[in-house]
């Protein structure tokens, strides 16, 4: 194996590769990332055996050929390589890496070691952008959670409707859903659940890629792939295992009316949990009272070992008086996932579903349910 390649473009392949290979340890082999020439690239691929990521990039190929090396050393040499470009080739199982004023060996391995990737047949795909699905993962993917018993609410739902994707996660007590428009309606919808670690790397992947992607699925497998400059070349592609399992039926307990609803400002309601949220208890609790005759809400939180804190903050407001206790993080959560300055916050009682909206978009809502008095 020897080629010449760009530097900056081997260090951004080989850093977002590496990301994958840090939780290996159990089998070192999968701490590797495998260098491999296809015609007049360069691929690069790593696996943590739940999920895989590839990534092409043009080289001068003078001699083709594989070699398995370290990924984050790799990644770690590369970042402190000051060369636009380097040379690259095999010594004796060995990386050799030629930059200005320095030669480098790396000690690799054979590529036969290296787990076998198993190529995906593509039953149904969908164009989306690859912005926009990372924006709306960001806003739901911290909702899900791991779950040994109910393993189908630890990943990302995915739900192809028509023209659209709707993205759903929660922990039971608390849910989001996050409603993206695909650039090409699908010929199939179609639904599955993306475990939450690999939605997190697509997000790292997609924040920073522009351009298009398509999202390809079968019955127990799902491939993002990110597009590359010259037509029908592909960039990036990310597969991953689907977890097993039926999501719950969320749309069951979506309230359908409020009985108050307020309309507020995001930071300065921001502001005023987290000053309530200091003088919270061990559950996190801070209660909220509409006051819908003096425009405003009360919000009051009491710690036996620091003090309390009673405070109101003005609004428009409508609808029924009541006390409602909520976890006031997982509150600050939802808040932090809404765009925009201004939200709607809806209220069922004491024991109804909470929900948070962005005032003038209807794409975005979050679901937490209060804490039940005692």
């Amino acid at each position: 194996m020897k080629f010449e390649i760009l530097k900056e473009n081997f260090k951004k392949a080989a850093n977002i590769c590496e990301r994958i290979t840090r939780k290996t340890i159990s089998l070192p082999v999968l701490q590797n990332v495998l260098l491999k020439t296809s015609g007049n690239f360069l691929e690069l691929t790593t696996t943590n055996l739940e999920m895989s990521i590839t990534w092409w990039i043009l080289a001068k190929i003078n001699k083709q050929g594989s070699l398995l090396v370290p990924a984050t050393f790799l990644s770690n040499v590369l970042n402190l390589t000051v060369s636009e470009k380097v040379e690259i080739g095999e010594e004796n199982k060995n990386l050799v890496l030629i930059s200005e004023n320095q030669e480098m060996q790396i000690q690799g391995q054979l590529p036969e070691e290296f787990p076998i990737i198993p190529k995906m047949e593509k039953e149904y795909a969908w164009q989306v952008d690859g912005i926009k699905l990372a924006d709306g993962l960001a806003q739901v993917v911290e909702q899900a959670a791991f779950s040994s018993v109910r393993p189908e609410i630890s990943g990302v739902y995915f739900s192809f409707q028509k023209n659209k994707l709707k993205i759903v996660a929660t922990d039971s007590f608390r849910l989001a859903e996050k409603t993206v428009f695909l650039d090409k309606a699908g010929e199939k919808d179609l639904s599955f659940i993306v475990p939450q670690q690999t939605c997190r790397e697509l997000i790292a992947v997609l924040s920073q890629e522009k351009g298009g992607l398509e999202i390809s699925a079968n019955i127990n497998q799902v491939s993002f792939e990110i597009a590359g400059e010259r037509p029908n070349e592909i960039k990036c592609r990310i597969q991953s295992r689907l977890i097993d399992g039926e999501y719950p039926k969320y749309q069951d307990i979506l309230p359908k009316q409020y009985t108050t609803k307020a309309q507020l400002a995001k930071e300065t309601f921001v502001n005023q949990l987290k000053k309530a949220g200091l003088f919270s208890g061990k559950i996190l609790d801070v209660k909220i009272t509409p006051q819908v005759k003096e425009g405003r809400l009360r919000f009051f939180s009491q710690n036996v070992d620091i003090g309390k804190s009673d405070s109101f903050l003005a609004c428009k407001i409508e609808g029924k008086e009541q006390e409602v206790v909520f976890n006031y993080k997982f509150l600050l959560d939802g808040l932090n996932n809404v765009k925009g300055s201004e939200v709607f916050l809806e209220l069922n009682g004491a024991d109804g579903p909470g929900v948070l909206r962005p005032v003038g978009d209807d794409s975005y809502f979050y679901i937490l349910m209060p804490i039940k008095p005692h």
